[in-house]
């Protein structure tokens, strides 16, 4: 080779050497890295979430040879690499995967509506090429700090715990930001400044302070609503280059004028300052936004003189001017708003000019709420000439005379509400041709005469209430067709997308739900603020779904809930078997009447939750279907004149969490001692002097004097029998306790930590009780024992003496709770829950294994130490420590023993068993249902939580991860009954409202007013952020002294803020424990920011 061709081979030598150093460096960039990163990415949510919920990532195989087909990944067919990740809406749990940066072309990443938790992994900042990141509907705390995400586009981190928020100083590519529901604080300034191309921002439902320094010559949508902004609006933010499309300012503090330069939002199409301070008038230059679709300026102190220029807006739709106080006769410029399809004038105080004002010539209002003023005299004929009418509220005034039977021409119309007026006369027969009726509500008036049979042709009306009116007659037949087919006008309402049907405030939605039953109990706490409007919307749409069961079975479905409610009128007569017929109705009420006859057996069909037909005079035997409504949750009988025996099907209404069946004199028979009859006190039973109640109970049935005198005089040969007995027991029990210890000592095997399940088959020396379904003998169950020591499921029922009445310590939703000794000498209680048949074996020792993973009884000094536990088909025992000290509950009113340092130490020692379940469990332990029964007391005072976990166990027949709502009234948290899902911050609500209970010396619900939670909160103040300088008097805290009431209201305030309404609001354990162990160092005597306490006591 020549050494010119030498000088040309080389450097082709070294550029091919290079290139195929380079080859092998972007093969280390490639589809292959991704898929194993993805690979990883499976094996890290594997360990966290160990149970398979049908997962995307499951089918994630890797031996295919490229993920770009995989559920929820998404590639760049010309760079052949991995784009995008979406595992959102998947029920995932756990920490964030700390290595999306290493897939280096990832531009979507989807994680949303699941339950991660943790912080924000600082790798997720260095995804340099991320444009679309999701990570909402989670409950992700901490900072996130996105510095280096320079071109993201969209940012969504809505509904998390987030509480500070590092952008870069260049975001030209941000487009789209909500951080709505979050828990940051302080200031906006000028953190979105150089954001140039940001067009929608969203920072509502925080806790925002400070002024608002944004220039809207950027933005196209706003929302700084449910904050904490106390300023007044300066003209200059609305500049002329204003770009707002939406602007949503409500729920805030904002004072002062409203600035006239809001007219330079020329594209303005929502305008919402609802429930802030703006006074003086509403400026006249608002009618030059032309655009303007919806306008809603209620709730705020503007004055009555409503601007002409108004009537220029020809595409408002939509206008809430109420809650102003404007008082008088109703403005003539309403009359002139010709437009508008939503007027909202509720709660002014007008007394008059409906008429004159022009209203009923409004031929295209489709929502007319004038509720809660004072309008008086009849009822408005001319309204009926507004034929688009498909929502009419004229509630809460002074309306008098009859219902005008024109209304029954608003043939559009879905919800009529005329409750609480002094209206009477006849409900109009042509109401029956209102087929779009979903909402029919007349409670609380003067009504007289029959129900129209006419109303069965409302084939739509799923919520009638005619409750406290003087109605008379019977029911008529037809009426148990109303509600058979609301679909059409379900999708109907699903095709109207400009304007919800709930739209407004919650006033009227609220009067909508009959509170105190479920599943609406659930519902209520949810209508407040944002929430309102959606889900009045959804509700009008079909969307709001409960699970019910099919007759006879345990099977849920879900079905939208209608209500009847007929209680406290005159109405008699027989209820007709056509009733049966009804569809969708959830809740029956028709207390408070005089029904008479028999109580036909079709009503079980109905598969109502809610069943009242108390204070009647129904007759006759209790139809024993009524026993297969197997979600039914209340059924109440009482006062009636009920005969024959106790329906032996009520054991099996598992679900029954209200029963009442009192004053039913003729009634007979036995009560059953299984299921949820158990649980009930004596007071369900009540005035019933031939119904024979379990033991327990202590029959209310006096016995005869001769009876008496006949045990009197019996007595001393009882007591010398029973001293005779007493003296051969003992004997027995020395000779039992020496033959125990030679047999231990002689045969009993050495058992190791890992020897945790005993198979004993093969001894016979003790049968089964007969409550226990299994034919076998006791030793051939399988008994998981937490401890090293052993014993037997025959131990369990010697100890129990095979179950008796007189080893019963306590009774509960759960099951019945027997006290005993095992062969050691230990003390145990043993609970023998009360759900029955097998389908939940499976599940149940599921549940087991996850409560018994540590095979150590969970050794917290904390919590009632677990020391085994029995499966045998049907039957379910849990061996626990005997605790003498009885239960939180039965000392929280006694002021005088439980003095305040030991309310504070037992607030501290529930606290710390709740920051070992959630915080120091893996994965963490939900308990759905902390209240004082499940705190019990030792001998030295000290609290120990029990029942955790089994909430769970017992919902688990259904399905493995249980969606029903677990817990007790007055102590489950409201979100509930939207999510149906238990979570930590639900054990926060209900521990909030237990420290509530030791702070002042009642209990959650005890019959007054006002709940525990809102007399509290009233009594603390209503500020969102702290709480206002309400001066609390030191005689409603439990002390009634002035030593003690400091640490008392601190106690108060706690429980307070774990209450609060939003979940995102309220602490976790570890900052609820942090909080208690300061009070008595750091509070004793001390002055507080944010509230105080005083020793005199004025009427509240």
């Amino acid at each position: 080779m020549s050494e010119g061709e030498s000088h040309i081979l080389l450097p082709i030598a070294l550029l091919n050497f290079f290139i195929l150093i380079t080859g092998k460096l972007v093969c280390g960039d490639s589809l292959e890295t991704d898929k194993q990163l993805l690979l990883n990415l499976k094996s890290f949510l594997e360990d966290q979430n160990p149970i398979d919920r049908g997962f995307k990532y499951t089918q994630w195989n890797p031996t295919d040879l490229s993920p770009c087909k995989w559920p929820g990944i998404s590639c760049n067919t010309t760079s052949n690499r991995v784009t995008g990740i979406d595992l959102s809406d998947n029920s995932l749990a756990g920490k964030l995967f700390d290595n999306f940066s290493s897939m280096t072309e990832l531009a979507s990443l989807d994680l949303s509506k699941n339950t991660f938790s943790g912080s924000v992994p600082t790798d997720l900042g260095r995804c340099q090429n991320l444009k679309f990141l999701n990570l909402s509907h989670n409950i992700i705390d901490g900072e996130f700090n996105w510095t280096g995400l320079n071109k993201l586009e969209v940012l969504d981190l809505t509904m998390n715990r987030i509480r500070r928020l590092t952008i870069p100083e260049i975001c030209d590519n941000l487009v789209v930001a909500n951080i709505s529901s979050n828990n940051f604080t302080g200031e906006i300034g000028k953190v979105f400044d150089q954001c140039w191309n940001l067009k929608y921002l969203d920072l509502s439902c925080n806790e925002l302070t400070g002024n608002l320094s944004l220039r809207f010559d950027k933005l196209n949508m706003f929302s700084a609503s449910h904050n904490q902004f106390r300023v007044f609006l300066p003209s200059w933010i609305f500049t002329q280059h204003c770009s707002l499309l939406v602007l949503d300012l409500s729920q805030n503090l904002l004072f002062g004028e409203l600035p006239t330069s809001i007219s330079n939002c020329k594209g303005l199409l929502k305008l919402n300052l609802w429930g802030n301070s703006f006074s003086g008038s509403i400026p006249r230059e608002i009618g030059s936004v032309l655009s303007l679709k919806e306008l809603s300026l209620g709730s705020n102190n503007f004055s009555r003189d409503i601007p002409d220029t108004l009537s220029g807006l020809s595409k408002m739709v939509f206008l809430d001017l109420s809650k102003n106080n404007f008082g008088g006769e109703i403005q003539e410029i309403f009359g002139q708003l010709t437009q508008v399809r939503f007027l909202m004038l509720h709660g002014n105080s007008y007394i008059g000019g409906i008429v004159s004002s022009g209203i009923p010539n409004l031929v295209n209002l489709s929502r007319l709420d004038l509720s809660d003023n004072q309008f008086s005299g009849p009822l408005p004929v001319e309204i009926s000439q507004m034929k688009g009418l498909e929502f009419l509220i004229l509630a809460y005034n002074q309306f008098r005379g009859n219902i005008p039977s024109e209304y029954g021409d608003l043939l559009k119309l879905q919800a009529l509400d005329l409750s609480s007026n002094r209206l009477t006369g006849l409900i109009p027969p042509s109401f029956g041709k209102l087929r779009s009726l979903l909402w029919l509500m007349l409670a609380n008036n003067l009504l007289n005469g029959e129900i129209p049979p006419e109303l069965g042709n409302c084939s739509s009306l799923l919520w009638l209430n005619l409750a406290n009116n003087q109605l008379s007659g019977s029911i008529p037949s037809q009426l148990a067709s109303i509600g058979a087919n609301p679909m059409p006008t379900f999708l109907l309402n699903r095709e109207k997308d400009e304007v919800s049907a709930g739209s407004g405030d919650c006033f009227a939605m609220r009067r909508w739900i009959p509170a105190d039953y479920p599943p609406f109990s659930f519902i209520y706490p949810l209508l407040t603020g944002k929430n309102c409007r959606s889900l009045g919307g959804n509700l009008f749409k079909g969307y709001v779904l409960v699970p019910v069961c099919e007759f006879g079975s345990n099977v849920r479905k879900y079905q939208v809930p209608g209500y009847i409610q007929l209680s406290e009128n005159k109405l008699s007569g027989e209820i007709p078997p056509e009733i049966g017929k009804m569809k969708n109705i959830i809740m029956l009420h028709l207390g408070a009447n005089e029904f008479s006859g028999r109580l036909p057996l079709e009503i079980a069909q109905v598969q109502p939750v809610v069943l009242n037909v108390s204070k009647n005079k129904f007759s006759g035997e209790i139809p024993k279907q009524i026993g297969y409504i197997k979600c039914l949750l209340n059924l109440d009988l009482s006062f009636n004149n009920f005969s024959g025996p106790f329906p032996a099907s009520f054991g099996n209404l598992h679900d029954l969490s209200k029963f009442n069946i009192s004053y039913n004199p003729y009634m007979y028979g036995s009560v059953p001692e299984t299921g949820q009859m158990l649980t009930f006190e004596k007071s369900s039973f009540l005035g019933n002097p031939l119904l024979h109640l379990p033991s327990f109970m202590h029959n209310s049935t006096d016995n005869t004097k001769g009876k008496l005198n006949e045990n009197h005089k019996r007595q001393p040969t009882k007591v010398g029998a029973l001293l005779v007995i007493l003296i051969l027991v003992v004997a027995f029990l020395v000779c039992g306790v020496m033959s125990l210890l030679v047999c231990l000592v002689i045969k009993c095997p050495r058992y190791t930590p890992g020897n945790l399940l005993e198979d004993t088959q093969g001894r016979t020396d003790f049968p089964l009780s007969s409550g226990v379904s299994s034919s076998r003998m006791s030793d051939d169950v399988k008994v998981i024992r937490l401890d090293r020591t052993s014993f037997t499921h025959s131990d369990i029922l010697k100890a129990t003496w095979n179950f008796s009445n007189d080893r019963i310590i306590g009774r509960g939703g759960f099951g019945i709770v027997y006290s005993g000794v095992l062969p050691d000498g230990r003390e145990v209680a043993v609970k023998k829950l009360q759900r029955e048949g097998i389908e939940g074996e499976k599940e149940f020792r599921a549940e087991m294994e996850v409560l018994s993973r540590n095979g150590s009884g969970w050794p917290h000094p904390n919590l009632v130490t677990l020391y085994g536990w029995c499966l045998d088909g049907s039957e379910k025992l849990l061996v626990y420590e005997y605790m003498e000290g009885g239960t939180l509950h039965d000392v929280i009113t006694d002021r005088t023993r439980f003095t305040w340092k030991k309310r504070i130490q037992a607030a501290i020692d529930v606290a710390r068993a709740l920051v070992y379940l959630h915080h120091e469990c893996y994965p963490c332990i939900v308990h759905r249902d902390v209240k004082g029964s499940n705190v019990l007391l030792d001998k030295d005072g000290r609290a120990k939580v029990t029942d955790f976990g089994l909430a769970r166990v017992i919902n688990s027949e259904h399905t493995h991860v249980s969606t029903t709502v677990a817990g007790t009234i007055g102590y489950v948290a409201p979100e509930y009954g939207q999510t149906m899902q238990a979570t930590t911050k639900g054990d926060v609500y209900s521990y909030g409202v237990l420290a509530m209970e030791l702070a002042t010396g009642r209990h959650a619900i005890d019959g007054g007013e006002e709940c525990l939670v809102e007399w509290a909160t009233r009594i603390m103040g209503y500020g969102k952020k702290g709480f206002t300088r309400a001066m609390i008097p030191v005689a409603v805290l439990v002390s009634g002294l002035i030593e003690g009431a400091e640490e008392m209201c601190e106690l108060l305030r706690i429980g307070i803020r774990c209450t609060a309404e939003k979940p995102y609001d309220r602490p976790n354990m570890k900052e609820v424990l942090d909080m208690l162990i300061s009070i008595p160092s750091s509070h004793r005597g001390s002055t507080r920011s944010f509230g105080s306490c005083r020793s005199s006591s004025p009427l509240l």
